[in-house]
């Protein structure tokens, strides 16, 4: 099987439709349909249920595409790692769950080294791609959070892609909401009282499972919760809507800051557990700057509570 078969692939999967994939890969459907065929004969398996309305992955394609997609990225990254002149780029990626103190000590290791022989990135997604782009090593660290709810799935997630955890901090349970908000002036708030107002998670994907939540209480039922993909998006509902979230408290730097409010909440019976962790992910042994990464996000955590 080709590279150009498992892009492909994963063109179709993502349209969910030959004829889309055909146009959007500039090739013919019969093509496309032929090197899709060809690909399943060779591994053996059905990796599309065919319909008419479109196609889907079956099980073991689903299965199947996840590492291919592992191939394909590695496949990228040596291209780009080398540049066919004899000179390797230097690269430091850390993918994340959207917290600013995790980019204040990305800001703080990049400015200790030569930004022109290192390419550096920092990415804000969803837990599962985290957890991907560490073991298919896109980024040498990944940073998350653990509550009662979630270790015990995550953590076997970690032992299966060869992931090895570490705790950075240990954080109880507070309210981000804007300034302004109606409850803002609280010293303390009640679960009751805030979850009369709407709730802002981060998006997950499709089907994604509940442990897979980057807020704590992700697994409880709201009755008014809005989905965002990104900080920007999150922080101007929540002005506008009287809108909030669960954070670890870690907010205090991020722009903008100064316009929210981030408010202890108070325990309860309602919450089905009293605190959580944030810590770390990484696949081998980490580098010079993956270890002063590390270092850095010791020095910017929350304090511990």
């Amino acid at each position: 099987m080709t590279l150009q078969q498992l892009r492909y692939a994963m063109v179709v999967a993502q349209t969910g439709s030959m004829n889309k994939a055909a146009e959007s890969l500039f090739i013919s459907q019969p093509t496309l349909t032929n090197t899709i065929r060809g690909l399943e004969e060779e591994s053996g398996i059905t990796i599309f249920n065919r319909t008419n309305k479109g196609v889907n992955l079956t099980g073991e394609g689903s299965d199947f595409l996840f590492y291919a997609k592992k191939v394909c990225d590695q496949y990228d990254q040596l291209i780009w790692r080398y540049d066919g002149k004899g000179n390797t780029r230097k690269i430091f990626s850390v993918s994340t769950q959207h917290y600013s103190f995790v980019c204040e000590a990305f800001s703080d290791t990049v400015k200790n080294y030569d930004a022109s022989t290192y390419h550096f990135s920092i990415l804000e997604t969803t837990t599962s791609k985290i957890i991907e782009d560490v073991s298919s090593s896109v980024s040498e660290i990944g940073v998350l959070f653990l509550s009662d709810f979630n270790k015990e799935a995550l953590k076997k997630l970690f032992v299966d892609n060869a992931l090895t955890y570490k705790k950075i901090v240990s954080c109880r349970f507070y309210v981000y909401l804007g300034k302004n908000h109606p409850l803002a002036d609280r010293d303390i708030i009640d679960y009751e009282d805030i979850t009369k107002y709407p709730l802002l998670t981060y998006e997950q994907g499709k089907d994604s499972p509940l442990y897979m939540a980057e807020e704590i209480f992700g697994e409880q039922d709201y009755p008014y919760t809005i989905k965002v993909s990104d900080r920007a998006s999150m922080l101007q509902i929540m002005n506008k809507l009287n809108g909030f979230t669960f954070c670890s408290g870690a907010v205090r730097g991020a722009v903008g800051w100064s316009d929210y409010k981030v408010i202890p909440l108070r325990e309860s019976a309602h919450l089905p557990y009293s605190s959580m962790e944030i810590g770390y992910i990484h696949k081998d042994g980490l580098s010079e700057i993956g270890k002063r990464f590390v270092e850095e996000l010791y020095k910017a955590a929350p304090s511990e509570e």
